[in-house]
């Protein structure tokens, strides 16, 4: 008796083990299986950088992918899209591009699209690096004697302009050409701050349309710009770019046998900033808000800051962070000697969005150039 009941009991466990396997697989009759979880779709933040602090962003992407960074249990997905700072904000305005965060090299191009869609940037943007515009120049024998080419482009153009081949990138779609040429109208005026009567003025269209006949290209970006200097060495003698560019091309002309390049400031520079906006659009959400704030204190950290700095040329925002001009690790350091510049008496102020509208307007009239 004992024995069947020990069979029957264990004829019964096995049955309804079964029966539990098969609910589980199928679910019982009548009702739905509980499903599977599931892991939650990543976040994915779209940026738009201009193309100087490529090579920085994307080296820091990857170190920020190495932390594997979340926001509520979903993973943070970066995609980047880089052009001229100028081209991405027409981008923004006339194809429909919807990023997270735009980062131009300069709060000029914000106050344009702040112009056009106020109610995206109601947030302020945080600076992510300082950078000046500089002149980049190769010594030959075309330049043999010229220490700093930013005094020959003065009101009276010298003739030995005559013999240069100049490069600049494009005002109309790069920040470091808008740059260039708000230094040059600087110049031209004796002024740190531009008016629109003096960019519209006829003496300086006139100089610039003269000092336009010597320029050979007016490339879309400062980048692609500083990157033909170095691996096309007859095609330019000196070029206007960003200073951590020049201190990159100085590394990259090592590698080619091109030790003769020098960097030289104007008197009163210009500063770009860099910054980091995220936009309130209708496409941004929380989740996308969240994940851009994560990388932006990411970027900002003492350690992002320090490798910007050493790595890329780039100024530091945090004040954590220091320039040391005897350290040789650093591209500063190992570069003091071909004329880097730490200190500015003066800086140039960011002209209004009209002064800017109307200094292009005199561009596009001085040089022909529609585009």
């Amino acid at each position: 008796m004992l024995r069947t009941s020990r069979l029957i009991a264990g004829t019964y466990l096995i049955a309804t083990l079964v029966l539990i396997a098969i609910t589980v697989m199928s679910g019982p009759v009548g009702w739905a299986p509980l499903p599977l979880p599931t892991a939650a779709p990543p976040i994915r933040l779209d940026i738009a950088i201009s193309s100087e602090k490529e090579a920085w962003l994307r080296s820091a992407l990857e170190r920020f992918a190495g932390t594997n960074p979340t926001v509520n249990g979903r993973a943070i997905e970066v995609r980047i899209r880089v052009a001229g700072s100028r081209d991405l904000i027409m981008a923004i305005e006339r194809e429909g591009y919807q990023p997270t965060v735009v980062s131009p090299a300069s709060t000029l191009q914000l106050a344009e699209l702040q112009q056009w869609r106020a109610d995206w940037l109601r947030e302020p943007a945080q600076p992510l690096a300082f950078s000046p515009v500089v002149a980049l120049m190769r010594q030959s024998s075309t330049t043999d004697g010229i220490d700093n080419p930013w005094p020959l482009w003065q009101r009276e153009l010298p003739d030995r302009i005559n013999s240069l081949k100049i490069g600049i990138s494009s005002p109309v779609l790069s920040n470091g050409g808008l740059q260039t040429l708000i230094t040059l109208a600087a110049q031209y005026h004796q002024t740190t701050e531009l008016t629109i009567a003096q960019v519209q003025d006829s003496g300086f269209r006139d100089w610039l349309q003269r000092l336009s006949q010597r320029v050979v290209d007016w490339p879309a970006s400062t980048g692609t710009l500083t990157t033909d200097f170095v691996i096309r060495p007859g095609v330019y003698d000196i070029i206007t770019t960003y200073e951590n560019l020049a201190l990159q091309a100085f590394r990259q002309g090592e590698g080619r046998g091109l030790q003769s390049l020098r960097i030289a400031y104007p008197a009163t520079p210009i500063i770009s900033d860099h910054p980091f906006a995220i936009l309130n659009a209708p496409w941004v959400g929380n989740p996308e808000r969240e994940a851009a704030i994560r990388l932006r204190t990411f970027l900002l950290s003492p350690t992002e800051q320090t490798i910007a700095m050493r790595e890329y040329g780039l100024r530091p925002v945090n004040p954590q962070v220091r320039i040391d001009l005897d350290d040789r690790s650093s591209l500063f350091g190992r570069y003091r000697d071909n004329g880097v510049q730490l200190d500015f008496p003066s800086q140039l102020a960011l002209p209004t969005t009209d002064v800017v509208a109307a200094l292009i307007d005199t561009w596009h009239a001085a040089t022909g150039i529609q585009r």
